[in-house]
């Protein structure tokens, strides 16, 4: 037995993601079947209920605004004849004429002043009320008196009118001030008939107690403990819908129940519970084999999930027509500053700056071609607005539903941007020291040349002086060492000479605006230090033909300078306009620093010259405007500067854009045809 026992459980250990499933699926099919199948009856009871009570709310609001507005065509006359208690019969005709529309059920308007009829309209077919005194018939007279006693409007009947048929009575007491003005005196009552039949007919009563069963209570208003005057009594007791009919200062109560009474279960009933079971039947079959499948597949997907949250390179997955993430692993999303949920609302397009749509367009062109892309180097926004550089490689893929999806793997390339960067950074200051050295090693060349000349000349003059052994051997020893160290200095000059020879350029298509977007990341750090906002314009699309180490040089020199010598807070705004020579664009660093006095700008780029920068802690070695202006001068460009003291500096150049006759810059889709 326990051998047998051990077996079971060891039986359902190993299968119980297969056999637990369709069990827990079993139990629930059967609890939901049969909840399913009381629901099924409880909205079918429902429904109906619904459907009698939204039929009876139609009549109610029907029959409340009906006896509701013919009760308040009245009021008026009620006001005339208190204003007026001795009016004559042709004006009360007159006054009662306005009264009878098409859209009212009144049959007739009587007043009774001291509780006999004596005013009557229309007269024609209602003689025989005329006259007719409410103390002689019981069945009006405690309407009447009710009326009279509230003073207010109250709506009476149904009542047998002595002209024959039945209506409804509205019934308004009318009193007027005494002759002092001091009390109240009940001058009679106005009986405004509604006629039973046509408020029926025109509320949709008759028609709608074809469909359903009606019945109403309430007469004289008295609400569910008036007597039935519609319909059956025994609907009240046969749970049906209850609506309370509100009339002027009092109500009736109406109950409606379906021609065939509340039917717990229809006759789909036993339709409805096979299709319960057919469905569990279809639901449970597969259980077993799905359960393996999907114990397989949540295997697999566990793997593969490992892999994808631990791989150190970033892994993204993107709906192909919209660009919007779909899933990403934590070496994707660290660098970015998001938060999951964040970079699983935005697109690529939202995390890749601008400047790279063009290549975006070509990567794009060809996955279509191929069905792959990169690798491709861009950059990424993060959350804070900067940027970091990115290697991608990616594959289309499709999912189940046939959807088109794209997935790319994300390296982080910050290092070895940051190493490359720093290598041209290195590359960049040693050529700028190589040429301040010089700068330097030429000038004092120079004037190591001057003395040296004097001390050779001197020394020869001694020789020919008729020295002594002693004192001619001494000379010559001068002599000697001077010509060694003339040469010398020759040689150095000779140096200086080679380093700041011509610079060589290579020239290619460049897009301005990825030069000045590194730029501003190189320089990022320290105008964030200073609180410095860095902007450009004017340079989407175009490109330019020149070197683009020199122009990017050049561009970072100025940048460079624009926030050592800004205010903190200030700005730097880079924009490219046209230039007025033919041929030639215009790049404009501008900013909001301590500007430079009128007096000092033709010394501005002389090296070594920092102006009054040199006694500040500003750090400098003079010759970066000097290099600046003999790159761009060497590229065939022009550099100027407007300042003004205290306001602010505006560093220009200008380039040449080879190929280009009447336009200044092109656009990178025409570069390559311009290309010599």
């Amino acid at each position: 037995m326990k051998n047998t026992l051990a077996r079971v459980r060891v039986f359902f250990q190993k299968r119980q993601l297969v056999f637990l499933p369709a069990i827990l699926v079993g139990t629930c099919l059967i609890a939901t079947g049969f909840y399913a199948d009381y629901l099924h009856s409880q909205n079918m009871y429902r429904e109906l209920r619904d459907s009698v009570f939204t039929r009876s709310s139609l009549l109610r609001a029907d029959l409340e605004g009906k006896i509701t507005s013919n009760a308040r065509l009245v009021q008026g006359l009620v006001a005339s004849i208190s204003a007026e208690p001795d009016l004559s019969m042709e004006k009360f005709a007159k006054l009662a004429q306005y009264l009878f529309n098409d859209k009212s059920e009144l049959r007739n308007i009587g007043a009774a002043p001291d509780l006999i009829i004596r005013y009557l309209y229309p007269l024609e077919g209602n003689e025989s009320a005329i006259g007719l005194n409410f103390r002689e018939h019981p069945q009006q007279l405690e309407s009447v008196l009710r009326a009279r006693d509230s003073g207010n409007l109250i709506i009476a009947g149904p009542v047998d009118l002595v002209q024959g048929g039945q209506g409804f009575i509205a019934r308004i007491p009318v009193f007027f001030d005494d002759i002092e003005g001091n009390e109240r005196v009940f001058w009679g009552m106005i009986s405004a008939v509604i006629d039973v039949n046509q408020l029926y007919q025109t509320s949709g009563l008759l028609d709608l107690a074809e469909k359903i069963n009606i019945s109403i209570r309430g007469k004289d208003a008295l609400g569910k403990a008036g007597e039935v005057f519609f319909g059956n009594e025994q609907i009240f007791e046969q749970n049906p819908v209850l609506l309370d009919v509100s009339l002027p200062n009092g109500s009736w109560q109406m109950a409606a129940v379906p021609k065939e009474g509340w039917i717990a279960a229809g006759n789909d009933s036993a339709v409805f519970r096979f299709g319960l079971i057919l469905i569990g039947i279809l639901i449970l079959l597969p259980i077993i084999l799905m359960g393996k499948f999907q114990q397989n597949k949540r295997d697999s997907e566990a793997r593969l999930r490992a892999l994808f949250m631990m791989s150190p390179v970033g892994i993204a997955l993107n709906e192909y027509e919209t660009g919007r993430f779909i899933e990403i692993n934590e070496s994707l999303l660290a660098p970015t500053g998001y938060s999951r949920e964040e970079l699983l609302n935005l697109t690529y397009w939202d995390i890749t700056p601008k400047g790279y749509m063009m290549q975006e367009t070509q990567q794009v062109e060809s996955m279509q071609a191929t069905g792959t892309f990169g690798p491709y180097k861009k950059e990424y926004i993060r959350k804070n607005g900067s940027c970091y550089p990115v290697q991608l490689n990616g594959v289309i893929i499709h999912d189940a539903s046939g959807r088109k999806l794209i997935w790319s793997m994300v390296e982080d390339i910050t290092e070895h941007k940051a190493a490359e960067q720093a290598l041209i950074t290195a590359r960049y200051e040693a050529e700028r020291a190589n040429k301040a050295k010089s700068e330097f090693l030429s000038s004092m060349s120079h004037e190591l040349r001057t003395p040296m000349n004097a001390i050779l000349g001197f020394s020869r003059l001694l020789e020919l002086g008729g020295l002594d052994d002693r004192r001619l051997k001494y000379t010559k020893e001068i002599k000697t060492a001077g010509i060694h160290l003339l040469a010398l200095i020759d040689e150095v000059l000779d140096l200086a000479k080679i380093e700041s020879g011509r610079i060589d350029s290579r020239l290619e298509w460049v897009e301005v605006c990825l030069v000045i977007e590194e730029c501003i990341s190189l320089v990022r750090i320290q105008a964030d230090r200073q609180d410095i906002k860095l902007t450009h314009s004017g340079m989407v699309d175009k490109v330019l033909y020149t070197d683009r180490i020199r122009l990017k040089q050049v561009v970072l020199n100025l940048i460079n300078n624009a926030i050592k010598y800004n205010r903190k807070g200030g700005w730097v705004h880079i924009e490219l306009r046209e230039s007025v020579r033919p041929g030639y664009i215009k790049i404009i660093i501008a900013d909001s620093g301590i500007g430079i006095a009128a007096n000092k700008l033709t010394e501005l780029f002389q090296p070594f010259n920092r102006l009054d920068a040199a006694a500040s802690a500003i750090e400098g070695t003079g010759i970066g405007l000097s290099l600046t202006r003999r790159i761009v001068e060497k590229m065939g460009g022009y550099v100027g500067v407007d300042s003004e003291l205290g306001i602010g500096s505006t560093f220009w150049f200008e380039l040449p854009a080879k190929g280009i006759a009447d336009d200044d810059t092109v656009t990178s889709s025409t570069a390559q045809d311009l290309v010599p």
